[in-house]
């Protein structure tokens, strides 16, 4: 007889990979695309309403509410609803990187909501202006994405049956209200660092220590997130 073939273990960007693709199965299956379009289209609303005359730079503090919102929406449901659900349980059944469920859900969740938020800004700022918005504001607003969406999977994997809700009563009503506190508590503001990197704001300079602190700030939440989630498997 004929020894049986060792079990592959799978490496860590397969099985990323696998939750990609498993992301995004669910994401397709879901109402969260619609429910996001739907607020997406609130900017776009508000310009209509106020007309080209009626608004400024303020349409840009519309989008990053949005991004406060869809961020969560998606990263901290999605993480929150595998724990809950002890999807996650089954999951430490098997050979996998641990940090690899995480990742897996960030690469798919992070573009989607990257590409609502962007849709979104560009097509109010062309109905405000009749131009496209400069590249800067398009990439301030897709790092702030990323940022929230990590900061989302560090809470959702501390509290995930309320990750969500959390997540955004976090960035509405601590993150921006940080940001725009005259002191150095400030720059612990994501929302903050997003509107200094649009470059939209004269005010609010420092391009290099946004981006250092942005930085900062994921590698804090998703180190977080990752540790919780290694906890998580007893």
């Amino acid at each position: 007889m004929s020894a049986p073939e060792p079990k592959v273990v799978p490496g860590g960007l397969a099985s990323t990979l696998t939750m990609a693709a498993l992301t995004w199965k669910r994401l397709m299956r879901g109402r969260a695309i619609m429910v996001a379009l739907v607020i997406a289209l609130l900017p776009v609303a508000y310009v209509a309403i106020a007309g080209r005359r009626g608004v400024g730079p303020e349409v840009f503090v519309f989008e990053v509410l949005v991004m406060a919102v869809l961020a969560p929406m998606f990263v901290a449901s999605s993480i929150g609803e595998d724990i809950e659900d002890r999807t996650t349980t089954y999951l430490w059944s098997r050979p996998i990187p641990r940090w690899a469920i995480v990742a897996g859900k960030l690469l798919v969740l992070v573009p989607a909501a990257t590409a609502i938020v962007l849709g979104s800004w560009i097509f109010a700022a062309n109905m405000a202006w009749h131009t496209l918005p400069p590249v800067r504001t398009c990439a301030a607003l897709a790092i702030g994405v990323l940022a929230i969406s990590v900061l989302s999977a560090g809470i959702a994997s501390l509290a995930p049956r309320h990750g969500m809700a959390l997540s955004i009563v976090y960035v509405l009503f601590f993150d921006s209200p940080l940001g725009v506190m005259p002191a150095t508590l400030r720059e612990l503001s994501i929302t903050h660092q997003v509107r200094t990197l649009s470059g939209l704001y004269p005010n609010e300079v420092g391009v290099t220590q946004a981006a250092t602190a942005l930085v900062i700030l994921v590698a804090l939440w998703g180190a977080l997130a990752a540790a919780r989630m290694r906890r998580l498997e007893a």
